[in-house]
């Protein structure tokens, strides 16, 4: 299991910054190394209190398992690359990692939010 969190700042800054777990994005950098085969349950949370962010994995599908401690509804039933979160909210995602290996992003999908650096790398081997 992992957790990811998602920020950016929003205190008015001319020049805000957009985080996964804290971090700016860097293409040098693998944030999660994950084995090919695995299945992995994934808690993302959205810090904010403002802004939504639509979190997105490349090349891997997901089923969400919990929406703020709750069963999801009928619309997020099936296989998913990409949810919703709301501000302060979380969920918890299901996936399997045995389709593709190599480095991939997952990020917020608001290409804004994905430009100031809210995205990171895995690492799926």
């Amino acid at each position: 299991s992992r957790t990811v969190v998602l920020r950016m700042d929003e205190d008015g800054r001319p020049d805000p910054g957009a985080y996964i777990d804290d971090k700016v994005y860097d293409p040098e950098r693998v944030d999660a190394v994950i084995r090919h085969g695995a299945s992995e349950v994934w808690t993302v949370t959205n810090t904010n209190t403002k802004a939504a962010h639509n979190f997105h994995m490349h090349l891997v599908q997901f089923r969400v398992l919990e929406r703020g401690g709750a069963a999801p509804g009928p619309a997020e039933s099936g296989l998913k690359d990409t949810v919703v979160l709301q501000p302060g909210e979380t969920v918890k995602l299901q996936a399997t990692f045995d389709t593709y290996a190599g480095r991939f992003v997952y990020h917020c999908h608001m290409l804004d939010h994905s430009a100031m650096g809210m995205m990171a790398t895995m690492k799926i081997g």
